[in-house]
């Protein structure tokens, strides 16, 4: 998980995991909330970072989750819709994603940006569960790497505490440009600086 204020560069993180899934010649499946591949292609191309192939060929697979008082939901062939306020639609979805990438043993990984926008529909005793329950079958899947991204200080801190213990790793932004290790498997904890710049994120190493 990688967590921080708004315009930390959460998601720019996100938009640079998925370019190197691309590079690696990796499938990728991007669970986003309340956009779709136009606008993803769109804030990717800011980094020169182009998705359209990946795209066309079904290496990246979108399911977004949109409000559901939407006046306007998405219509885009190349993705699959669900509600922010039903998260089990989103096991649904995610099960109909994953099944020919496990039959044909597709090497993958996983972004969801950002989990931010489900507590507006559901408590975040349940966002925790959908999120250990969607971490499970990404790694049942065989995926190389998760991200889920969140807005720090969307909920009370207890819930958040509870929300981040539901993953493995933490990764905190802080706008002043450090970025934190704050848990992550075989890896101490440690701080670097880091900045957005026109080819993504990048850290400066101590």
């Amino acid at each position: 998980m990688v967590y921080g204020p708004p315009k930390a560069g959460k998601s720019v993180f996100a938009y640079h995991f998925l370019a190197e899934s691309i590079r690696l010649n990796e499938a990728c499946v991007v669970v986003t909330t309340d956009y779709g591949a136009e606008e993803l292609a769109r804030a990717m191309s800011g980094f020169n970072w182009s998705i359209q192939a990946a795209l066309k060929q079904g290496g990246i697979q979108l399911i977004s989750m949109t409000p559901v008082t939407s006046a306007s939901p998405i219509k885009d062939p190349s993705l699959k819709s669900v509600s922010l306020a039903n998260p089990t639609e989103l096991m649904l979805s995610l099960n109909e994603v994953l099944r020919p990438i496990v039959e044909n043993k597709i090497r993958f990984r996983g972004i969801w940006d950002s989990l931010t926008p489900l507590f507006i529909y559901n408590p975040p005793m349940l966002v925790a569960k959908i999120l250990r329950e969607y971490s499970s079958k990404m790694k049942k899947a065989g995926s190389v790497g998760v991200l889920v991204t969140l807005v720090q200080g969307s909920i009370d801190p207890q819930s958040e505490n509870i929300i981040k213990a539901s993953v493995d790793n933490l990764v905190n932004l802080h706008p002043e440009g450090k970025l934190v290790v704050e848990g992550m498997l075989g890896t101490p904890r440690m701080t670097v600086a880091y900045s957005v710049t026109n080819t993504g994120i990048e850290v400066t190493k101590g």
